[in-house]
């Protein structure tokens, strides 16, 4: 999400700073903090799950690649509805239980600036993630490993100043780490790469010539840390993103929203209170994350809603003990 926020900022910017740029959609194919507390988390047993994860962003102010905010009106706003799928195979593969997932994300965009309102409704880019790997280390512990593949799936129209899409693919090899007690202190930190392809569609607003927009690879960290009370958890989650390599238009260094040529690469640190209750068979959990600093972006006030639950569970065999896999 914050590089939805930070398409806007390279729009308004259009007249004043390159203009190759300011063409860029932007949109990430991962918003940092979005795993919220089930970073690291799954189920022990084979069967279907779900994640209905809504969330509501809303932002205004531009920040530059020094943390400064830029003199500019500017408000953002985004409803997305996502659901995440999750298989859970039976045995084992090397002592880890092995898992696979689709990610299917449905947004709406609202933006206002200085160059005029837009909308953009559509599908981001699916997240396929064909293997994932968990050990269980102890019965508190585990380690995950996986790599989740983003196509460029995404809702995208170069003729269009906003979009939903990215319109390139991205490679992320992640892994996590994940200490749970059911009846105390819980903490998971999950570091992943995301690994940006190119927008051979992006479009000079000035020339209406193709270019090519390639987004800097990231480094993205998502983090949750609580407690367990009864049926009920608090606690804190968020996310941290920097992105170490840089934005180019046709093979030249990009523009930031200030006018500065110096890759306009993200940095973006959020995080904020998560309260979640255990329905059993269901898991509630509400969080909201606020954007406490970034660097070419823009600061975001976000709300998720998530219901974790079953879609298909196999009948355990004749003579198990309940609770035992």
């Amino acid at each position: 999400m914050k590089r939805v926020l930070k398409l806007s900022a390279m729009m308004l910017m259009a007249g004043a700073v390159n203009g190759a740029m300011a063409a860029e959609n932007g949109v990430t194919n991962y918003p940092a903090g979005s795993p919220g507390i089930f970073v690291g988390a799954f189920p022990p047993i084979p069967g279907l799950f779900a994640i209905s994860q809504t969330n509501y962003t809303s932002a205004n102010g531009l920040y530059d690649g020094s943390g400064n905010k830029l003199p500019i009106p500017f408000q953002l706003s985004a409803v997305s509805e996502t659901v995440r799928f999750l298989a859970s195979y039976p045995g084992e593969f090397f002592g880890a239980h092995v898992y696979s997932q689709l990610v299917v994300p449905y947004v709406h965009l609202d933006n206002s600036n200085p160059g005029g309102t837009f909308q953009a409704n559509g599908f981001a880019n699916l997240t396929i993630s064909p293997v994932i790997l968990n050990w269980a280390l102890s019965p508190t512990q585990s380690v995950t490993l996986g790599l989740d593949i983003m196509p460029n799936t995404g809702t995208y129209s170069p003729n269009k100043p906003l979009n939903v899409g990215t319109n390139y693919t991205t490679i992320s090899p992640t892994v996590a780490y994940r200490y749970a007690d059911p009846k105390g202190f819980e903490f998971a930190v999950a570091p992943r790469l995301l690994i940006n392809g190119t927008n051979s569609e992006s479009v000079n607003p000035f020339t209406q010539m193709m270019q090519q927009y390639k987004s800097g690879d990231a480094l993205v960290v998502d983090f949750t840390a609580g407690y367990n009370f009864g049926k009920w958890k608090a606690g804190i989650v968020g996310g941290y993103t920097q992105q170490y390599t840089d934005d180019t238009v046709n093979g030249i260094k990009a523009f930031n929203a200030a006018g500065i040529q110096d890759g306009n690469r993200l940095r973006s640190l959020n995080f904020g209170p998560s309260l979640s209750y255990d329905l059993g068979t269901m898991q509630i959990n509400l969080n909201y994350q606020h954007t406490f600093y970034v660097e070419n972006g823009t600061k975001a006030d976000t709300v998720w809603a998530n219901l974790a639950f079953p879609i298909w569970v196999p009948a355990p065999p004749p003579g198990a003990i309940p609770g035992k896999h």
